[in-house]
């Protein structure tokens, strides 16, 4: 695996530079050489957490890559979700099959150290909740997140993170504490906005998000909107 990605990392390099020297029959010749080398790593089933591992560093670094280009994010962002489907998906349906003898809908995500990402756990809950990858990009976002914006989770996947949460609060609220959780902390952070008129309060919990072979996805945001008390202390 490792020999598999280094190859595909070499030929990307002399794919930039075919690029930047406008050399287009260069070009050409290099996209079909890299295309089926990036088929073959995500395609290739490993079982040893070592070449697991592998392949989601592999998919990270590549989304981060390739941040810039929107279709680039969309493709990497669907390779992650492969692998995630393919590792984490046998289990996630086992914990599925075991909750739903419990009737209940969890009541709330609780922030931890870390979370591993359980999209059969996140799709029941009622709060907003979206991994964030490296390059601030979107690669999973529940049921509720994607009701709330009023789009498919599969046109979620790959946008910016700021596209979701406006851009103002991003820079301002956001973006720092994406990135400490994505260096392994777990914080919080309530920031309040305006909606026609209407002042809402937004409480998010970061933690960093794990594949089952102890490598970070990204970043877990669990967003919850709350009642603005701060207007109601006022008025009283």
């Amino acid at each position: 695996m490792e020999a598999l990605i280094g190859l595909f990392w070499s030929k990307y390099n002399d794919l930039r530079l075919a690029v930047d020297r406008e050399d287009p029959a260069m070009v050409l010749a290099l996209e079909q050489e890299v295309d089926p080398l990036l088929q073959a790593i995500v395609e290739y089933k490993v079982s040893d957490p070592a070449s697991i591992k592998a392949q989601f560093c592999f998919a990270l670094d590549l989304l981060q890559e390739e941040a810039d280009d929107r279709g680039c994010v969309a493709r990497n962002g669907y390779l992650l979700q492969t692998l995630v489907e393919r590792y984490l998906g046998p289990q996630i349906d086992r914990a599925a099959r075991a909750r739903s003898g419990g009737g209940d809908m969890p009541a709330s995500l609780e922030p931890c150290e870390g979370s591993v990402l359980d999209a059969a756990l996140f799709d029941r809950i009622p709060e907003r909740v979206v991994v964030v990858a490296p390059g601030y990009r979107v690669f999973y976002s529940n049921t509720t997140n994607a009701q709330h914006l009023g789009q498919p989770k599969e046109k979620l996947l790959g946008r910016h993170f700021a596209d979701l949460v406006g851009v103002y609060h991003f820079q301002r609220d956001l973006r720092e504490l994406v990135d400490r959780c994505l260096a392994g902390e777990s914080l919080s952070h309530t920031y309040a906005e305006q909606r026609d008129g209407v002042t809402v309060v937004v409480q998010c919990r970061l933690s960093p998000c794990y594949s089952d072979a102890s490598t970070q996805l990204g970043a877990l945001v669990v967003m919850q909107e709350m009642a603005d008390r701060r207007r109601s202390r006022l008025t009283a």
